[in-house]
């Protein structure tokens, strides 16, 4: 009995493992223009910052009701991610701690940069049925440097990684679309 329940979990299991769905290729190919062939933008619903012990005692007192030092919704905050040829540019609100000494370049504390990447590697993970974005991106005002992942996923979901030379690290969650004609001119 105790050999058939085994079984019985076993089976299940490696049923729910092979269930997963698969990307059509008219998906896969959408996802693979992403930033090659078609620019756009990733807007973040929210954001996670590395909760250190300082952040969180200084965020219990000052976000809002509902958000936590490791997730913070930023729905009515102005943030984007975009991506034309080969130039990026992004606002995205930060949360964290400072590393090292010097200033954040002006009094905005987000992560501000529109130029073009140091170094850059977009690929398509077939295995894991997403796109991966890799840049390195020097913010010249204030000498900054950040190693930026994106992950790119079919339902056009995505998630942003950076991390800073003088942050903490942080990552968002957002939703990629494409860039239209009229709002490729303002990139």
């Amino acid at each position: 009995m105790k050999t058939l329940v085994s079984m019985l979990v076993f089976l299940m299991v490696f049923i729910s493992c092979t269930s997963t769905k698969t990307v059509t290729e008219a998906q896969q190919k959408e996802m693979e223009s992403w930033g090659i062939e078609t620019p756009f933008e990733i807007v973040s619903q929210r954001a996670s910052p590395m909760p250190t012990v300082a952040f969180s005692a200084v965020a219990r007192g000052l976000l809002p009701p509902g958000d936590t030092a490791s997730n913070i919704d930023l729905i009515g905050n102005a943030n984007s991610f975009k991506m034309k040829g080969d130039t990026i540019s992004a606002y995205l609100p930060y949360f964290g701690e400072r590393q090292f000494g010097g200033n954040y370049g002006s009094n905005e504390g987000g992560i501000r940069f529109d130029d073009k990447p140091i170094s850059q590697e977009i690929s398509y993970n077939t295995k894991k049925q997403r796109v991966e974005m890799r840049f390195k991106i020097r913010q010249e005002r204030d000498n900054e440097i950040y190693n930026i992942l994106i992950f790119i996923f079919p339902n056009h979901n995505t998630q942003i990684y950076i991390n800073s030379s003088e942050r903490t690290p942080i990552s968002y969650y957002g939703e990629i679309k494409a860039l239209e004609i009229k709002e490729i001119a303002k990139v």
